[in-house]
């Protein structure tokens, strides 16, 4: 089995701009999710962390919802996750990184 074919556990953090309702959050949330599904991934979490104020102006917002997942995917997928997150007008901020067991969540 080579790199590409590897399962791999990630994690992410997205920022969905702020000026959207609750609802339009939990559907960017389901979607993003039905992405990964449909790339062969499995979601073990999702949370909503709330909206939160960021630490510096990003495409000129000053707060946004975040939301954070855990999943299992093949490591060669992640770039098509990475683009759809960058593609979308919702999110505004991503970071996706390797999941290791020992550590805690990012916002707990």
């Amino acid at each position: 089995m080579s790199r590409k074919e590897k399962l791999e556990k990630y994690e992410v953090t997205y920022i969905v701009r702020p000026n959207i309702d609750e609802e339009a959050v939990d559907k960017v949330s389901a979607t993003v999710d039905e992405f990964i599904k449909n790339l062969g991934g499995n979601i073990e979490l999702t949370e909503k962390k709330g909206r939160r104020r960021l630490a510096y102006e990003v495409k000129k917002m000053r707060d946004g919802y975040y939301v954070y997942s855990v999943f299992t995917i093949k490591t060669d997928q992640v770039a098509a996750i990475k683009r759809m997150m960058t593609l979308s007008e919702d999110i505004i901020r991503f970071l996706i990184v390797v999941f290791e067991e020992s550590q805690t969540p990012v916002m707990a």
